[in-house]
C-alpha cells in the first residue's frame, strides 16, 4: 500500500489550477450572452451619465468635462472604455453635490455647527479621596517645627 502525501504547496498549486480553469470561458471566446450583457451595461451607464449631466448647469458641465479630461490625460492609457465611461458618470453625479456646497456661503469667522467637546467623567466621591492621598499630609512633627 503506497502512501500519498500532498504538501501545502502542491495543494495550493492544484487549487489555483482548478480555480483558474473554472474562470476560463468554454468555447472559443465570449459567448453572445456575455456580449449582450456588456452592451446593455454600457447603454445603462451612458444613460445614467446623460441624466446626471442634464441636471447640471452649463458651467458645471464644463467643469465636469475639464476634470474628466485631466483624469484621462494622466491615466487614459491605463483605462478601458468601460472605466472611462464610469469615471465620466461618477464625476457628473458628484458635481451636483459640489454645487450645493458651493452655494452655501461661509465667512472666515464662521464657527462649525458642532463644536468639539471632550468627555470628562463627573467627579465622584472616590476621586476626591484619591486626590487627598496623592498630596502628602503634614505630619505632627512638621507641624511642631513651625
Amino acid at each position: 500500500m503506497s502512501k500519498f502525501l500532498l504538501g501545502r504547496r502542491q495543494f495550493a498549486l492544484g487549487a489555483a489550477a482548478v480555480a483558474t480553469n473554472a474562470l476560463i470561458p468554454k468555447g472559443n471566446g465570449l459567448t453572445m450572452d456575455v456580449v449582450a450583457q456588456a452592451a446593455v451595461a454600457d447603454q445603462s451607464l451612458e444613460a445614467k451619465t446623460r441624466a446626471a449631466m442634464a441636471k447640471l448647469s452649463a458651467s458645471a458641465q464644463a467643469e465636469v468635462e475639464m476634470k474628466v479630461a485631466s483624469i484621462f490625460r494622466k491615466y487614459g492609457d491605463r483605462l478601458s472604455e468601460e472605466q472611462k465611461a464610469d469615471i465620466r458618470r461618477i464625476m457628473a453625479e458628484s458635481q451636483e453635490g459640489l454645487e450645493k456646497m458651493r452655494a452655501f456661503k461661509l465667512e472666515n469667522g464662521d464657527q462649525p455647527a458642532d463644536a468639539f467637546r471632550a468627555y470628562r467623567a463627573e467627579a465622584k466621591p472616590g476621586v476626591a479621596r484619591e486626590q487627598a492621598v496623592t498630596k502628602p499630609a503634614k505630619t505632627s512633627s512638621q507641624k511642631e517645627n513651625k
